[in-house]
């Protein structure tokens, strides 16, 4: 962080004070019939100042430091399909956007909000509550919180961590649990009727991509918004993201099935590093047929 600090460089001399910068700190005169000795000693006797506030006061670098370290760790994980960034109000808010690539809810992208207590990182599970209808047997449908209670029934200082939130928000639309289920309806068709299931899913994520270009639920300059693809401002881009590099060769040397398959995935593995290299730097991504800012 950048702080610019005004400095009053005019010292006026004649002043019964002395400036310094831009703050001035007055020395009164001493008191008829005090000498400078009783004048400390009555503040040596003053109050001392409350620890109770400076330890509030630590309290709360303590804890940004541990979110921003939190952060970090997440970062590090390099969980597939979700984004993740904190809200620039509030660094007790994050907002996130899980993109399902497989399973029931394949093509689903929904909205939600990790909700860390102030208590944190001493105790209190995180809330993540979604934006948009989700049908699933751990998520309320009528608030959008997700039920972390079979992943985290207590949570621990330097034993949890946030990025383990993340992850299980995205484990539970892979591989289903019902038996806590805080939708019961959901719960009981995942059971029962596995095809009413799947209708309702395919609702639910037909819905979440029918609002991918809605108004910012909330005004934050962090807050992830989608744009529609724009070929002439976005195709050099992914262009230059996926064109092979020149001076290496797309091919291999050898000519059986075995080889090739083994150098398309390298070629994919090198085309994947340089798209999260070029995410690094512009924070942009291309999903379904639009474009992402965060």
């Amino acid at each position: 962080m950048h702080v610019a600090v005004k400095v009053d460089t005019d010292i006026d001399t004649s002043e019964p004070f002395r400036r310094q910068g831009s703050l001035r700190r007055v020395l009164s005169s001493l008191p008829a019939g005090e000498t400078q000795l009783s004048v400390s000693a009555k503040m040596i006797d003053r109050p001392a100042v409350s620890g109770r506030s400076i330890q509030k006061a630590y309290s709360q670098y303590q804890q940004e430091y541990s979110l921003i370290a939190e952060y970090n760790i997440l970062q590090k994980q390099e969980i597939p399909g979700v984004y993740v960034i904190p809200s620039a109000q509030s660094s007790l808010l994050w907002f996130g956007v899980l993109f399902v690539r497989q399973g029931l809810y394949q093509g689903g992208v929904f909205r939600f909000n990790i909700h860390i207590p102030e208590t944190f990182p001493d105790g209190g599970c995180p809330h993540v509550a979604f934006q948009s209808r989700v049908f699933h047997p751990l998520v309320n449908e009528d608030t959008g919180e997700m039920d972390l209670k079979s992943g985290f029934p207590e949570w621990h200082r330097n034993v949890n961590h946030l990025w383990q939130v993340v992850n299980f928000l995205r484990q539970v639309f892979h591989k289903i649990e019902s038996r806590s289920s805080v939708n019961q309806k959901a719960g009981d068709l995942y059971e029962n009727n596995k095809e009413a299931f799947r209708e309702q899913v395919r609702l639910c994520v037909k819905t979440s991509q029918d609002r991918v270009y809605d108004t910012p639920a909330i005004d934050d300059p962090h807050y992830i918004t989608f744009d529609p693809y724009n070929d002439p401002l976005h195709g050099p881009i992914r262009e230059a993201i996926f064109k092979p590099k020149l001076g290496r060769s797309s091919g291999s040397i050898l000519k059986n099935d075995t080889i090739k398959i083994v150098s398309e995935k390298s070629h994919r593995s090198l085309v994947l590093s340089r798209l999260q290299l070029f995410l690094a730097h512009t924070l942009i991504i291309f999903p379904l047929d639009g474009v992402v800012r965060m």
